[in-house]
């Protein structure tokens, strides 16, 4: 069988505004780790948060926000979420959220903090290039590679349809099968993301 492709999933690169989370998660709670989260998930200040998140965006009721935000406290709607489940992918712990306007005060309620559970290492190394980014002591986020050209290498991936990149955790691929059935539903600029054959 043809081995599946891969591509790097992100937010629309010209997208005006990104939905931040109001309390920044506890570095040990970080989605970047992308381990199972256990509950309670802990803010900055080591307190236990309350459902739902809150992310507050420029977004209004006439711009309103799209299926797909955020690399590192990544947010989908649920209909973005109810598609990726129906092709498979079952490695997405949702945990309720809600995007709040500060230009309007629309919120909207049909959105989930997503935690990818899973990172792949799987860089051809032979075929990419890049530099390593150490982070510094105490930052919230381990070392990780920055990449100019990143491709993958499908034989590392164990037919992984969506996961983080261990090399580069804010990297989150996305396998072609998947990207297929996305698009016979929206195009990638009605879902909001932004699809780079890796």
């Amino acid at each position: 069988t043809m081995s599946a492709k891969y591509f790097e999933l992100r937010p629309d690169i010209f997208a005006e505004h990104v939905p931040e989370l109001v309390t920044e998660l506890d570095s040990q709670c970080s989605f970047l780790r992308a381990e199972e989260r256990s509950l309670p998930l802990l803010g900055a200040d080591k307190k236990p948060l309350t459902f739902p998140l809150i992310y507050l965006s420029g977004h209004t009721s006439d711009n309103p926000p799209m299926g797909y935000h955020n690399q590192s406290d990544t947010i989908m709607s649920d209909e973005f979420i109810a598609a990726l489940q129906k092709c498979g992918v079952n490695n997405l712990q949702c945990f309720p959220a809600e995007i709040h306007s500060e230009t309007d005060k629309t919120i909207w309620k049909n959105y989930k903090a997503v935690n990818i559970v899973g990172l792949v290492s799987a860089v051809d190394l032979k075929h990419s290039k890049g530099k390593r980014v150490i982070s510094r002591p105490g930052a919230k986020t381990p070392g990780f590679k920055l990449f100019n050209k990143l491709k993958i290498d499908s034989k590392k991936t164990g037919n992984a349809l969506l996961f983080r990149l261990a090399e580069s955790r804010t990297t989150v691929v996305i396998s072609s099968l998947v990207v297929k059935q996305l698009l016979s539903i929206h195009s990638a600029e009605e879902w909001g993301i932004d699809l780079e054959e890796l």
